[in-house]
């Protein structure tokens, strides 16, 4: 299928406006860039790059503070506790651009193709140029979400062209399959823990092809589910 030249994933995102800045500053009259362009596209490159730096690391620091604070209070078999969790250090903040730096790449990317001088190659080059991929079942790679729902998991993801999800779940004695959605949304129909106690659930899933697991594991995730 056609897709949008723009990468979905945050991060890729980062890097496909990355490399289309450094290609456009090496030459910037080219494809008739101005040096205050050149310099507003490094600003917004900085500004996002800093801000996945800070997501990535936030979001760990949670998880990590989550397990640190359950087993804090609950003990976990034979995990000892030497410190807290250290909140992580930033770097000095680039400068602040405005909202929308999606909308300027966009923007950015359609005047090169206007110029007179763009080419396929040269929109390969700049990771602007949309692309047919036909589906290959293997190279899946599910992206899980979760969320609470009168105090149960509910488990959420992209089905794509797949037949459905086969979903793991581990409560301390490692994976083991929970079920398979067929859905875009699943929920756990296991029995929460005992009253006033608290258990850290995880997940982790694979694709399902032809009545086959197929792909690669998505990420694990976390959460902590209440009695």
């Amino acid at each position: 299928m056609t897709k949008s030249f723009i990468q979905v994933n945050d991060i890729l995102f980062g890097i496909q406006y990355r490399n289309f800045y450094n290609v456009i500053a090496a030459n910037p009259a080219l494809l008739g860039f101005t040096a205050e362009e050149v310099s507003s596209m490094k600003k917004d490159c900085d500004a996002w790059d800093y801000c996945m730096d800070v997501d990535i690391s936030v979001q760990k620091f949670a998880q990590d503070y989550t397990k640190f604070k359950l087993l804090l209070r609950k003990g976990n078999k034979n995990e000892f506790i030497n410190e807290f969790p250290k909140v992580p250090e930033f770097s000095v903040a680039p400068s602040i651009v405005v909202a929308n730096i999606q909308l300027r790449f966009r923007q950015a990317a359609g005047k090169a193709k206007n110029s007179a001088n763009y080419t396929k190659s040269i929109g390969t080059e700049l990771g602007i140029e949309s692309h047919h991929s036909p589906f290959d079942p293997k190279l899946g790679k599910p992206v899980l979400k979760i969320k609470m729902n009168v105090g149960r998991p509910i488990l959420s993801y992209i089905k794509k062209e797949y037949n459905g999800l086969v979903i793991y779940k581990d409560t301390g004695d490692g994976y083991t399959v929970l079920g398979t959605a067929f859905k875009s949304k699943f929920n756990d129909p296991s029995a929460l823990p005992e009253p006033n106690t608290s258990a850290i659930w995880k997940y982790k899933a694979i694709y399902v092809w032809d009545g086959n697991e197929t792909g690669h594991w998505s990420d694990e995730i976390t959460i902590v589910v209440r009695g």
